[in-house]
């Protein structure tokens, strides 16, 4: 009788650990000659912000029903969907990241207005693959040397306009913090930007 009764509590702490597990996603973030780290983060979306130093090359989740965001230390911003290993563009510490269940990834924080007279945008090719830049808010252009091909544009930040030309001559205008389709997908060769 006695045993009857301690073995479902001998079974709890089981029970219990895997309920944690299912809540939460297993990310992996990796530097420069494989050193890498991992941390769990809630599904929930809520922001966890990121502690270790190490400079990230790429980000990776085997959870295949998780998108991830996750903000660098430069303003870049990396999106991880299922299972799936991303490179982060430039390399960069990672400062805090947000998960949550399905396809599509938490939206990285926004920025009230430019920081500085610079913004960062990122360029999101397929199988998320992506890239950040700066640009100055001079209206100057600067030339994208990246050659991948890119599917949309996304700033995070309010009160800047940002104009880029295509290498088949397409023209994308992103205002303010918004994520901007790219038609036909193609690689970007110049941007500008003015604050708004």
């Amino acid at each position: 009788m006695k045993l009857t009764a301690i073995a479902p509590l001998l079974a709890l702490p089981g029970t219990l650990s895997l309920a944690i597990r299912d809540h939460t996603a297993k990310i992996t973030f990796t530097g420069a000659a494989d050193a890498q780290f991992t941390q769990d983060f809630p599904q929930d979306g809520s922001v966890v912000e990121i502690t270790n130093p190490l400079s990230i090359s790429h980000i990776s989740s085997n959870n295949p029903d998780i998108a991830c965001t996750f903000n660098g230390i430069d303003h870049g911003a990396t999106t991880v969907v299922g299972a799936a290993t991303v490179d982060v563009g430039p390399p960069q510490t990672q400062i805090q990241g947000s998960c949550s269940v399905g396809s599509t990834p938490p939206s990285p924080p926004v920025e009230s207005a430019p920081s500085g007279d610079q913004v960062m945008i990122t360029f999101i090719g397929a199988a998320n693959a992506q890239f950040s830049k700066e640009f100055g808010l001079d209206g100057a252009a600067v030339e994208i040397d990246d050659p991948l091909s890119i599917s949309h544009i996304m700033s995070n930040t309010e009160g800047v306009k940002c104009t880029f030309n295509g290498v088949d001559n397409s023209l994308t205008v992103v205002e303010g913090a918004q994520t901007v389709d790219v038609g036909p997908p193609q690689t970007q060769i110049s941007g500008s930007c003015v604050a708004e």
